[in-house]
């Protein structure tokens, strides 16, 4: 079982191994980053009748729970990951049970968020934090989100007859959407998985505002830099 010890070490475990990044992400930032992504998306998502306070707290405490295990085993890529459990076909679970070797206290808590709208947000809040991390951070990802922003805005000064006439947005709209580099490849899948997510979320709790998930990614990603507000 993990010691407190062991868990104030995941301010030093780096995560994103595989991938080129510019700076590495540890893993107590993940786990904050999780919850509060969590935490914003349960608020909008979740009705209040449901997400009283035993829910608020269950949910903040899998978040900087569920991937603690990475301080012992470290962080597994999920593309390995998936290969491997194809592989091992009924014994796939031991992933889950050497998680619950390492940290005890996780089998629980898994337990507990089966089968609710907690363990979906959980999950958005996961990949939501793994989108702005490598759109941000992965090699050649942010300049290539500003080369977009850049073209675009020079799109904006033609004449409407010739962009319209020569396709020029959607052209430019293809060209981005095919991945530049692994790590911008990375970020289109996450992308999609989110927003997969969104849409099995809404079929297995419907009476929930699952919509609102995607507008919380567009706030992280798109949304107004209170920094650059302030200091201009």
């Amino acid at each position: 079982m993990l010691s407190l010890r062991d868990i104030v070490r995941s301010g030093h475990v780096v995560r994103w191994n595989s991938v080129k990044h510019g700076r590495p992400q540890y893993l107590a930032e993940h786990h904050y980053m999780v919850t509060m992504i969590a935490r914003a998306l349960a608020r909008r998502i979740l009705s209040a009748d449901y997400y009283t306070a035993e829910k608020q707290i269950l949910l903040v405490d899998y978040c900087l729970n569920h991937d603690l295990p990475e301080l012992i085993g470290g962080d597994l890529p999920s593309v390995s990951k998936r290969k491997l459990e194809a592989m091992l076909g009924d014994k796939a679970d031991v992933f889950k049970q050497f998680d619950y070797e390492i940290h005890p206290p996780l089998r629980k808590l898994d337990q507990k968020m089966e089968n609710t709208p907690l363990k979906e947000i959980a999950k958005l809040a996961d990949w939501a934090d793994a989108i702005v991390y490598i759109q941000q951070e992965g090699q050649g990802n942010y300049e290539a989100k500003i080369t977009q922003h850049a073209i675009n805005s020079l799109v904006s000064f033609l004449p409407e007859s010739l962009v319209k006439e020569a396709g020029i947005k959607d052209k430019v709209a293809t060209f981005f959407e095919q991945p530049i580099s692994h790590t911008h490849s990375i970020e289109m899948k996450l992308k999609k998985a989110y927003a997969d997510k969104i849409v099995s979320a809404q079929a297995m709790f419907p009476e929930f505002e699952w919509a609102e998930a995607g507008k919380v990614l567009e706030a992280l990603l798109e949304g107004e830099d209170a920094q650059i507000k302030f200091e201009y």
